[in-house]
């Protein structure tokens, strides 16, 4: 049996599968009436407890099932994660949601609530096993993974008052797979950055509803 896995993950890696880019999560539209500056922060501890569990590094090295080698890849790919999210977060503050020039009026703190991830369903895997990675090479996804994000805002005035909190959820899926899909770390990336792109928007929408009170209380 780990034959068979070692060599569908041998074919895996040797097949042809889309590359995860940051431009495949489409940038939102800016609010018609934006607010003042705000600086764009992420509560680190919030991230921090949420982004290592995302490639498993600490349940490895835990369970014994520790690798120099794996783990720094896992890392870096774990990093490449947190620029992700920051991107999109700094992009959707400094351009979408409030004015990209003059004087900073206020902080934008995001951090994490709830988080569910991992795979849709065990079929996928157990079918990929059970036919030799044959499934796979007709472009049968090995897994689908899912992420599930709560997504809070916090917006500070420069007195360090807060204005303004909001949260929403949102769901991103992405398919391992041969030809259409990613490699198991850019699947991952992607329904990650999905999850986030979506409850980020569903807060811009709550937002776009307050901008008038949020803009007072920040200029007064």
């Amino acid at each position: 049996m780990k034959n068979i896995i070692l060599l569908s993950t041998l074919v895996f890696c040797l097949a042809s599968c889309k590359s995860f880019h940051l431009s495949s999560i489409p940038e939102g539209r800016r609010l018609e009436n934006r607010l003042p500056p705000l600086e764009p922060e992420f509560d680190t501890r919030s991230f921090g407890t949420h982004y290592v569990d995302i490639y498993g590094t600490a349940a490895n090295v835990i369970s014994g099932r520790y690798n120099l080698e794996n783990e720094l890849r896992e890392r870096s790919n774990l990093k490449r994660t947190e620029i992700d999210t920051r991107k999109i977060y700094n992009r959707e503050i400094i351009h979408n949601i409030s004015e990209s020039t003059g004087e900073t009026k206020g902080i934008a703190v995001c951090r994490i609530g709830m988080r569910t991830r991992g795979i849709t369903s065990y079929w996928n895997p157990v079918i990929s096993i059970f036919t030799l990675g044959i499934a796979n090479l007709f472009g049968y996804p090995a897994s689908i993974y899912r992420d599930e994000i709560e997504l809070i805002v916090d917006i500070y005035d420069m007195n360090d008052t807060i204005v303004g909190s909001y949260s929403d959820i949102g769901y991103g899926e992405a398919k391992m797979a041969m030809y259409h899909g990613y490699t198991k770390y850019d699947a991952k990336r992607l329904a990650h950055a999905l999850a986030f792109k979506k409850a980020l928007e569903g807060i811009k929408r709550q937002i776009k509803d307050d901008t008038e009170e949020i803009t007072t209380l920040l200029t007064e």
